[in-house]
Parts: C-alpha cells; structure tokens; sequence
C-alpha cells in the first residue's frame, strides 16, 4: 500500500474504522484498495460504498482470536468447501474458537455479519454496515431498496480482485 492509498484509505473511514483497516492482513488490505479502485473507476462515489469496499472482509479478523488467520492458503479450500458442499459446511462450521478449522470455516461462512457488526461499533453508517453484511449474499436474497444497485457494484468490483 502506498502512502497515498493509506491516505485515500483512512480518509474515507471514521478512526475507529480506520484501525480496523489497518489491521488487516496486507494482502487483505490490498484486495480492499483494488475493491475501491475498481468502484472509483466506475464512476461510483457514494462514501458509505467506498467505505464498504475498505472493509468488506474486516470480518475475517475474527479468527486471530484464536492466533488463526484466513490467508491465502485457507481462502482457498475454505472456499471451495464452501462451493461443492454448502449444507456441510453450515453444519461443520462453529463458533467457538476452540475448534481449530471448524472456526476458520464458521468465520469464513460469517464474516460479512461479523464485519458489518464492527463497522457499526466502528462508527460507520448504516448503509455501509448493511453493504458489508450483505456483501456475499445474492441481491434477490437481500432486502428490497435502492440500495441494492450499490450491493451489486461492490459485489462485482470484489468479484473482479
């Protein structure tokens, strides 16, 4: 991340969102910042959107709870997992962190709901929280509003990194 970008970056977010930004994998924080590019590039400035594309993933955090962490290398066959087995995934899944990857899996399958409930401690508005929750799940399936033509923007700009 460049000096720019980070700048760019902890512009768009209150403080307390900002530090959760910051504590993300870098890998992670790059994704975040080519999610944002990509919607600058669109034409899109709505603020709670490009808040959302910071910290769509700030979810998966939660693993370090348990010194865990979702990188490249557990991304991957957690979701593919996920893909060809959804019903077992649901049921291996658990929230408790004592239980090593079927926490990883629970996180995975949770972060967007884990996200946007730190985002809104965060100080971040609602719109952006409801964007996070919602950011993996298919648009018919969310809430009916305006704001779904803003879900369908991140999800294809996350899509496209």
């Amino acid at each position: 991340m460049t000096g720019a970008e980070r700048e760019q970056a902890l512009r768009l977010l209150p403080p307390a969102a900002s530090a959760l930004f910051l504590a993300l994998p870098r890998d992670a924080q790059r994704h975040s910042l080519d999610v944002l590019a990509t919607l600058r590039a669109a034409g899109h400035r709505d603020h709670s959107l490009l808040a959302a594309a910071l910290l769509h993933d700030v979810g998966k955090l939660a693993a370090t709870q348990d010194g865990r962490r979702i990188g490249l290398w557990t991304r991957g066959p957690l979701v593919l997992l996920e893909a060809f087995a959804p019903a077992w995934c649901a049921r291996l899944a658990h929230p408790d962190p004592a239980r090593g990857w079927r926490y990883l899996l629970y996180v995975h399958r949770e972060h967007p709901a884990i996200g946007a409930a730190w985002a809104q401690e965060a100080g971040c508005d609602e719109l952006c929280c409801r964007l996070i929750a919602y950011h993996q799940t298919p648009p018919e399936q969310a809430p009916a509003g305006p704001w779904r033509a803003l879900l369908v923007a991140l999800q294809e700009a996350d899509a496209a990194h």
